[in-house]
C-alpha cells in the first residue's frame, strides 16, 4: 500500500483535465478516459435522442477505416475495454508494457469516430443480440423492473443498451452528431496511474490536439413524477426474486451528494451488512440467501438504493425489509461502537483500494465530475457523524420512498 499518493494534474487549454498518479514500482499501469455522457442523457436541449445511443458510440468508437482500436491495444500488450454508465461512459486499458503507446491508441480512439452506415447498420444486429440476451437473465430484468417502479417514464429505467426499436432509429449522422456534443475535451477527463512519467504523459497528449468538436448543449431532465407501488411478474425461473426500492429526492450535488452516498452506505451496512442482526435473522428465516445484496446509487439528478436476491417468499422479504429499515430501528442498533466500526470500515476500504491502479484511476475519473478530489475522501468519510446517520434515515427511510418489484416462477 501506498503511503500517500503523489499526483500531477495539469488542465490543457482545450479544456482536457489529465490526473497522473506515478506509482513508482509497480508493473501495472491503468489509463482511463471518461465522458460526462451516460444512458440518461437522452434530452439534451429540446433534442430528444434514441435510447442506447451512449452505448452504441461506446462500441462504434473502436471502429477505425483499417483497424480496430482493440486490436493495435493488444498490438502493444494491453487489455482493453469499455462500458456505460447511466450518466458516464468510459474507454480504458492496463498494460504492463508500452504504457505510452496504449495511451496514443486511447487518445485516437476518443478522438477519431468512423461512423458509416455499412458498420452502423452492423452493429445494430450484435447490439440487439447483446439486448435479447439480457432479457434472459432474472438479475438484470429485475433491476429494470425497479428502476422503472422509482422512476416511471423515465430514461433511467430503460436497458443502458437501448431496445430493439431504439436501435432502429441510431444512425451515422446522429452518432455523429451526439459524439461532437457529449465528446468536447471539457466534457472529459484523462488518469493515468501507474510507473510512468508524468511530463511524458502531459506532452503526448498535448501534442495529440485533441479540440473541442462541437457545440455545448446543456443536459435537461424531466420533472420526477411519484414513484410506482410495485408489481411483479412470471418469468423462467426456478426461485423467486424480488427487489426492494428506495428513491432519495434530493437536490444535492457534487460534494454533497458523494458525501450523502457514504452516509447512505454507511445506514444500509448498519442495517442490513452482513454482520447486522438483520442479515443473520434473515438468514435464519430463509429469506435470503448469498445472493442479496445492495447497492446505493448518488448521481447528479438520481439518488436510490436497490435491495434484492432470490427468495422463498417475496411477501414476507418486502415486510421484513418495510419494517426493519426505519430511523426507529436504526436508532435502536446505531450504537457508537457500532458507527465506529462502520465509518473505520469504510476507512480502511478507501485505503486498500490505494493497492489498485485500477480502483485509483476509475473512482479519481468519477470524482473528478463532481468536484472531489479523490485524495480528499479520507478526510469527507471522517467529517461524517453518527448523528448525519440518523437525520438521513429519518427524512428518507419512509414507505411513500419506497416501491418493490417481484419476479416469479412461472405457474405454468
Amino acid at each position: 500500500m501506498t503511503d500517500k499518493l503523489e499526483r500531477h494534474v495539469k488542465k490543457l487549454a482545450n479544456g482536457l483535465q489529465i490526473e497522473i498518479v506515478p506509482l513508482s514500482g509497480f508493473n501495472q499501469v491503468y489509463g482511463v478516459m471518461m465522458t460526462n455522457f451516460g444512458s440518461v442523457d437522452t434530452k439534451q436541449g429540446e433534442k430528444v435522442l434514441p435510447a442506447g445511443i451512449a452505448h452504441f458510440i461506446e462500441h462504434k468508437l473502436f471502429a477505425k477505416p483499417t483497424y480496430d482500436s482493440s486490436e493495435k491495444f493488444a498490438k502493444y500488450g494491453a487489455n482493453s475495454n469499455a462500458y456505460t454508465s447511466y450518466t458516464k461512459t468510459a474507454y480504458l486499458f492496463q498494460t504492463l508494457e508500452k504504457p505510452y503507446e496504449n495511451l496514443k491508441v486511447l487518445l485516437d480512439l476518443v478522438q477519431n469516430p468512423y461512423f458509416t452506415e455499412k458498420n452502423v447498420a452492423s452493429e445494430r444486429g450484435i447490439i440487439d443480440q447483446e439486448i435479447q440476451m439480457y432479457l434472459d437473465m432474472p438479475e438484470f430484468v429485475l433491476e429494470q423492473r425497479i428502476l422503472g417502479q422509482l422512476y416511471p417514464n423515465d430514461p433511467i429505467a430503460e436497458d443502458i443498451a437501448g431496445s430493439s426499436e431504439s436501435l432502429q432509429t441510431i444512425n451515422n449522422q446522429n452518432l455523429l452528431e451526439t459524439y461532437q456534443i457529449n465528446y468536447r475535451p471539457s466534457n472529459m477527463n484523462l488518469v493515468i496511474v501507474g510507473d510512468v512519467d508524468p511530463e511524458k504523459v502531459e506532452n503526448i497528449v498535448e501534442n495529440s490536439n485533441f479540440q473541442t468538436q462541437g457545440p455545448r448543449v446543456d443536459k435537461t431532465f424531466e420533472k420526477l413524477i411519484p414513484i410506482g407501488r410495485g408489481g411483479q411478474e412470471e418469468m423462467d425461473i426456478t426461485q423467486s426474486r424480488s427487489a426492494y426500492g428506495i428513491r432519495i429526492d434530493t437536490n444535492l450535488t457534487g460534494y454533497d451528494l458523494v458525501r450523502r452516498q457514504y452516509v447512505m452506505n454507511m445506514v444500509m451496512e448498519t442495517l442490513i451488512g452482513e454482520s447486522s442482526d438483520n442479515y443473520q435473522e434473515m438468514s435464519k428465516l430463509g429469506l435470503i440467501d448469498d445472493s442479496f445484496s445492495y447497492n446505493v446509487v448518488a448521481e447528479n439528478n438520481y439518488c436510490f438504493i436497490i435491495i434484492g436476491g432470490a427468495t422463498n417468499n417475496v411477501q414476507r422479504f418486502q415486510e421484513y425489509l418495510r419494517t426493519h429499515l426505519s430511523y426507529e430501528f436504526l436508532k435502536k442498533v446505531l450504537s457508537d461502537d457500532k458507527f465506529e466500526r462502520i465509518k473505520r470500515d469504510a476507512i480502511g476500504s478507501y485505503l486498500f483500494a490505494q493497492n489498485s491502479p485500477e480502483a485509483i484511476a476509475n473512482q479519481m475519473a468519477e470524482l473528478y465530475f463532481y468536484d472531489v478530489d479523490y485524495l480528499e475522501l479520507i478526510r469527507m468519510i471522517n467529517s461524517i457523524s453518527k448523528s448525519d446517520l440518523l437525520d438521513v434515515s429519518e427524512q428518507f427511510l419512509k414507505d411513500e420512498n419506497s416501491t418493490y418489484y417481484n419476479l416469479l416462477p412461472n405457474r405454468k
